[in-house]
Formats: C-alpha cells, structure tokens, sequence
C-alpha cells in the first residue's frame, strides 16, 4: 500500500465517520442557539411584565397609604367628638346631682359615672 492509498483511505473514514459526526453537532448547536434566542426574548418579556406589576403594586401601596390615612384622620375626628359628648354627659350628671334626689336617682348617677370613666380609658 502506497502514501496515496493511505491518504485516500483516512480520507474515505473522515468523510465517512468524521463529517457526518462534525453535521450532527452543528444541528444540535443551531437547535441549541435557536432555543436560547426564544428563551431569552420570553425572559425579556417576562422583566417588563414584572417591570409593569411593581409598578401597579407600588401605585396600589400609594394608594392604600393615602387611604389608610383618611380613615385614621375620620377615627381621630370620632373619638374627639366622644371624648366631647363623654365630657358633656359628665358635667351634666354633675349638675343633676344633688342631695334632694332619692338615693336611687344618686346611685344610678354614680354607676352611670363609672361607666363613663371606664369608657375613656384607653
């Protein structure tokens, strides 16, 4: 067998065995290339849906600050109006209050001032 013979002979196994090996991975690398593109496009679209939500969740979180702060704002408004009608309820059980009433009207009075105090504290 001569160097020619040789040479054509690794070139028919390279041809043979080495090329359509050497194909194959360029396909499977294309498919591979091709996957990643789609995925990272899909990634990006995904960062911008989730880009969109913390906004919406941010404007949510505004909102029900400022909405939280009104309802404290009408809390703070009722419970000075009671405080108002407690202190009025007591000066005039004050004023009613007197040693002519029966003992019954004087006990009821002091319950009643009782219940009072116990409805101010906090």
């Amino acid at each position: 067998m001569d160097i020619q013979q040789t040479i054509d002979s690794l070139r028919k196994v390279l041809e043979g065995v080495i090329v359509p090996g050497v194909e194959s991975l360029r396909l499977r690398l294309d498919t591979v290339e091709k996957s990643l593109q789609e995925n990272g496009h899909r990634l990006d679209r995904l960062d911008g849906c989730m880009d969109h939500l913390s906004g919406r969740m941010d404007f949510l979180a505004e909102r029900m600050d400022e909405g939280f702060a009104r309802v404290d704002a009408r809390i703070d408004a009722l419970g000075s109006g009671i405080n108002s009608r407690l202190d009025a309820l007591t000066a005039a059980m004050l004023n009613i209050r007197q040693p002519t009433y029966p003992d019954l009207v004087l006990t009821r009075l002091e319950k009643l001032e009782r219940e009072v105090q116990e409805l101010r504290k906090p």
